[in-house]
């Protein structure tokens, strides 16, 4: 027998089935595909199929909230999803000094030549976010399996190199979130530093801000979960389901992040189940400055 809980928040509203009838019921519960619903003081169970769309996502949005799980409705649009059961990239994957492979499905991660570039395996959508949801599953295969980063960027923005905005970077030991866009990646410093030029105290001490680090433990070939999450001009890390680490700082509100990608150094880590969603434009209740 089907248990139900009378200790949530009720709501009272006017519900539509599929042929158009409509009942004012007081929502009690919602389990097992069915919504329990208060009528005249008399309980029923209503499959949740045969009411109109409208309160399919009604009853979907109440049970989430009453869950705490405001995070999946806030991140709701499916931008891209990936689980690597077919072997090769599809289309809609573009790569960089990479020799990366889809094979027994997982994506593994190679590198051409690391003294040159980490391989890069990226997708790009046209519409860029500001608030992202990242999630992929990752494990350490062999010892060449150092470290790997996940970026996010937008090939147009001019004001930092190659449209770097936000990285988050993981390796068994440890891992770090940068704001690349208005820290180390900001045209300037990235120019300076690269010609071996040496930053101004108050410029280094401002570079202590755009970084957070944060220790991890992770055994090798097992598999582990990285979820990133953007909010305005802060990024969320969780591993494993538990937060491991936050950063709040102006670049990280960047509106246009178009592009994420999986930054492999050197060989052999494997991902899975890479999926990004994102929270629907103008959604994002940050005011912070782009």
């Amino acid at each position: 027998m089907m248990a139900w809980s009378g200790a949530l928040a009720r709501e009272v509203r006017t519900f539509t089935n599929n042929a158009g009838k409509k009942i004012e019921a007081e929502l009690v519960d919602v389990r097992d595909g069915k919504a329990r619903l208060m009528v005249n003081r008399k309980p029923f169970d209503v499959p949740v199929e045969t009411l109109s769309a409208e309160d399919q996502e009604f009853l979907k949005t109440w049970d989430l909230k009453r869950q705490g799980k405001e995070d999946e409705l806030y991140y709701s649009e499916v931008i891209f999803e990936d689980d690597f059961e077919k072997d090769g990239f599809g289309e809609a994957w573009s790569h960089y000094k990479s020799e990366s492979e889809v094979k027994g499905g997982v994506l593994i991660g190679k590198t051409i030549d690391i003294n040159d570039h980490a391989g890069v395996d990226a997708f790009r959508f046209q519409e860029g976010r500001q608030d992202l949801e990242i999630s992929v599953k990752f494990n350490f295969v062999g010892p060449t399996a150092e470290r790997f980063n996940v970026w996010m960027d937008d090939k147009d923005y001019k004001g930092s190199h190659a449209g770097h905005i936000c990285s988050v970077f993981i390796s068994p030991t440890g891992g770090n979130i940068s704001d690349a866009k208005t820290g180390n990646f900001e045209n300037a410093i990235y120019e300076k530093r690269k010609g071996g030029g040496t930053l101004d105290e108050a410029t280094q001490e401002m570079l202590k801000t755009k970084t957070a680090n944060f220790t991890l433990d992770l055994k090798r070939e097992e598999w582990h979960t990285l979820l990133i999450r953007t909010k305005g001009d802060e990024v969320v890390v969780l591993v494993n389901g538990d937060e491991v680490g936050r950063l709040k700082s102006a670049g990280l509100s960047h509106e246009t992040k178009s592009v994420v990608s999986l930054t492999t150094n050197i060989d052999d880590v494997h991902y899975d189940d890479f999926v990004i969603k994102a929270a629907k434009p103008g959604k994002s209740d940050s005011t912070a400055a782009n």
